[in-house]
């Protein structure tokens, strides 16, 4: 297993993950693996973007999609229910990168960026319209 990359605290401290070094993309940036309360978190890797919920009720992180260097990159905005320990992918950006901004009351504020044609576009999700989750 790679390096650990840091430890970070939810608010209130009650939840913290590590990333753990997984690989890079040829000229582009690294991955890794989501150790998280202490459990490595099997079968996903993610780029280094995440936000806690306010109320450490939610862990949105970069979720890499595919490394493929051709037809990459590949990422999705997925959720982590810090609670029920479920996940659930609300957005994929095909050829860009998924960055969440902040959450504001019931709703995830997040990015995708397309460097290929240098744009930047904002969206935003209500929590409570969340429907896919599913255990890692």
């Amino acid at each position: 297993m790679g390096k650990k990359i840091g430890t970070y605290k939810s608010p209130g401290k009650a939840h913290g993950f590590a990333f753990i070094f997984e690989g890079e993309i040829r000229f582009g940036p690294t991955y890794y693996k989501l150790k998280l309360d202490g459990e490595l978190i099997n079968n996903r890797i993610f780029g280094f973007e995440f936000k806690w919920h306010p109320e450490a009720k939610y862990l949105a992180l970069q979720e890499w999609l595919s490394t493929d260097y051709q037809k990459g990159p590949f990422t999705a905005l997925t959720l982590v229910d810090l609670k029920t320990r479920t996940f659930a992918r609300i957005s994929k950006a095909e050829k860009g990168f998924i960055k969440p901004l902040r959450f504001e009351n019931d709703l995830i504020v997040f990015e995708k960026e397309y460097l290929s044609i240098g744009k930047k576009t904002e969206f935003v999700i209500n929590l409570s319209e969340v429907q896919n989750w599913e255990n890692e």
